[in-house]
């Protein structure tokens, strides 16, 4: 089975960065990795040749580390500058028929302004995302 993770984020905006983080925890795996700061439809060619896709992304809403199943397709919002994962996924149903199954997990974070390192509150969240995103794999 072949794995895509995407850790979304950028590392230049504290919290934002936190998908970095899970990435590090998870360590080298069976799984190709790619930490860009946000998702361009060009990636639809790359996702369409997985089984599974696994996106990591901060979160603004406050709570626990959680995964999502994005079964369903969205409905795609206006293209700007990047797209939200559920966006690149219809893109890749329509485009190559893609019909791997995927995840995000949102891992929230508290201060997302200028700067680098994360908060107390999303290095646990990042924690607690790498076991999440680990139990995917076994």
């Amino acid at each position: 089975m072949t794995t895509l993770i995407y850790a979304i984020g950028n590392p230049l905006r504290r919290d934002d960065g936190a998908a970095r983080r899970v990435a590090e925890l998870l360590g080298p795996g069976e799984y190709t990795l790619h930490c860009p700061r946000e998702l361009m439809p060009e990636m639809a060619e790359d996702v369409a040749a997985a089984d599974r896709v696994i996106f990591i992304d901060a979160d603004y809403q406050p709570g626990e580390a959680r995964l999502e199943s994005l079964k369903a397709a969205c409905c795609p919002g206006l293209l700007s500058h990047g797209l939200r994962p559920c966006d690149l996924l219809s893109l890749t149903r329509k485009l190559y028929g893609f019909q791997g199954v995927a995840w995000l997990c949102r891992v929230p974070g508290e201060d997302f302004g200028e700067g680098e390192g994360l908060s107390p509150a999303a290095e646990r969240s990042a924690l607690r995302a790498s076991v999440l995103v680990r139990a995917l794999f076994s």
